[in-house]
């Protein structure tokens, strides 16, 4: 068993290894236009990050793409059990209303809300019929070190302690899908003055043959030595 302050499992400095996560939360929307909707939301939503989200009728949906503009805490609602849960409204702007993409939209607007031929292009209108909506984020991350049980990884997104993502590791084996909670998170300067992080991220899910995919990379790529022979019968790390 391991002594207070030791790691569960030995920690590699890795390079060229990325992943992505994947944000993926349910939010009302509020109004809708063809240029942008406004939202409510249960997490903060970062400023210029952008989201895919489907919009769902009855028996339809449409997926756009857009950028949170503004985002403030509208409300604090209480829970049962006397908590607060907290509401963010934020406003999306969509990308590319112009193409393909945004005729559908039209489209599925046209049958789930009133379009006067006056407001079509300009009118924001209430979203009563549209069910509770789907967005989703991905962001590139690259990984620092790696262990069994979670990774150090440095990306640009504004993540927060007990935040959870589905993940994306690319490994030479392939694409790996785990899940993750935040741990830790350090601040750091990126180049031309943009922000970066380090994210601490502890492994939460995923199936077993996820799990085992890292193991095998761990044992073939990190633990061998470099005059190490290729059946993996060197000495491993400690």
């Amino acid at each position: 068993m391991p002594k207070p302050g030791q790691r569960r499992h030995p920690r590699y400095e890795v390079q060229n290894v990325h992943g992505s996560l994947l944000y993926r939360t349910t939010v009302k929307v509020r109004n809708v236009s063809v240029s942008g909707l406004s939202l409510e939301s249960a997490e903060r939503l970062q400023l210029g990050r952008a989201y895919a989200i489907r919009l769902a009728g009855a028996g339809e949906a449409v997926d756009v793409h857009g950028t949170i503009r503004w985002c403030h805490l509208s409300s604090a609602r209480p829970r049962p059990g006397g908590e607060t849960r907290a509401v963010y409204e934020a406003g999306l702007a969509f990308d590319d209303v112009f193409t393909g993409s945004g005729r559908s939209l039209l489209g599925f607007l046209e049958h789930h809300v009133v379009l006067s031929p006056q407001q079509r292009l300009t009118g924001r209108f209430r979203a009563d019929a549209l069910l509770p909506a789907a967005l989703e984020a991905r962001d590139e991350f690259e990984v620092l070190r790696l262990s069994l049980s979670g990774m150090l990884v440095r990306t640009a997104l504004e993540a927060s302690v007990e935040s959870r993502f589905a993940l994306e590791l690319r490994l030479r084996s392939g694409t790996v899908p785990l899940e993750g909670r935040v741990a830790f998170v350090q601040r750091e300067e990126a180049e031309k003055g943009s922000v970066a992080a380090q994210l601490g991220i502890e492994f939460v899910g995923g199936t077993d043959e996820a799990r085992g995919a890292v193991a095998r990379f761990i044992a073939e790529e990190l633990e061998r030595g470099p005059g190490d022979p290729p059946d993996g019968s060197g000495p491993a790390a400690s």
